[in-house]
């Protein structure tokens, strides 16, 4: 717990920096899409099992970043499945 409150960190006297190896990854062009939990907003029903999902129940979504803006605010896409049927 300590250590995260030192300000200046050991190092040896033969430590070398450029030994340290150091990977650039290109970032993917792809859609963005990650895991998020969230609650509903509104009362929904399956259109498979018929299962209602109603206000204020909190479940797992993966939300997609699109290109797309409207009055230059980013859209979400968000995909939820069913706890039901799943």
């Amino acid at each position: 717990m300590s250590e995260r409150k030192v300000l200046q960190k050991y190092y040896p006297p033969d430590f070398d920096p450029s030994k340290i190896a150091r990977s650039r990854v290109p970032k993917n062009a792809g859609p963005r899409v990650m895991t998020v939990r969230l609650m509903a907003p509104f009362s929904m029903k399956c259109m498979s099992c018929g299962e209602y999902i109603y206000k204020g129940r909190k479940f797992n979504s993966r939300k997609e970043t699109t290109d797309e803006k409207y009055l230059n605010i980013p859209i979400y896409r968000f995909y939820i499945r069913c706890t039901r049927c799943s």
